[in-house]
């Protein structure tokens, strides 16, 4: 599972197998470890949350909740992605988005992608959308 933080959102990028496991009803967890004392866990946690996604950061948690049937959904269709706006003020939305990972088309040496979904674009189509 990748996280990448942009701005007010959360994007969580999940592997054939990650999604699988959502599908399950299963939690996801992983850690960057910055020395000793300092890890960030991020998780996303399936189950019965309400009808959409919702975030929380907690003692250097970063935890994703996802209602557990629409995650089971999700794995079983071709959607690419989930996405919430987590709302809590004008001031304070946060966009939230869990996103099946595509193989990149480029190599990328240090990645290993062999989980990851096939690319339903070809070079080719990228260079069409410019």
């Amino acid at each position: 599972m990748k996280l990448r933080i942009n701005d007010n959102s959360i994007r969580l990028r999940l592997s054939q197998s990650e999604v699988s496991s959502i599908g399950q009803g299963l939690p996801l967890h992983q850690e960057l470890k910055l020395g000793k004392e300092q890890v960030l866990i991020y998780s996303l946690i399936p189950g019965d949350f309400g009808k959409m996604p919702a975030a929380r950061f907690l003692n250097q948690k970063l935890e994703v909740y996802l209602p557990a049937k629409l995650g089971e959904d999700w794995a079983k269709t071709d959607e690419i992605s989930i996405r919430h706006v987590q709302n809590e003020g004008k001031e304070f939305e946060c966009m939230l988005l869990i996103e099946k990972d595509f193989q990149c088309l480029h190599q990328r040496p240090d990645e290993d992608e062999r989980d990851n979904f096939p690319n339903p674009k070809s070079l080719e189509d990228y260079q069409t959308d410019e």
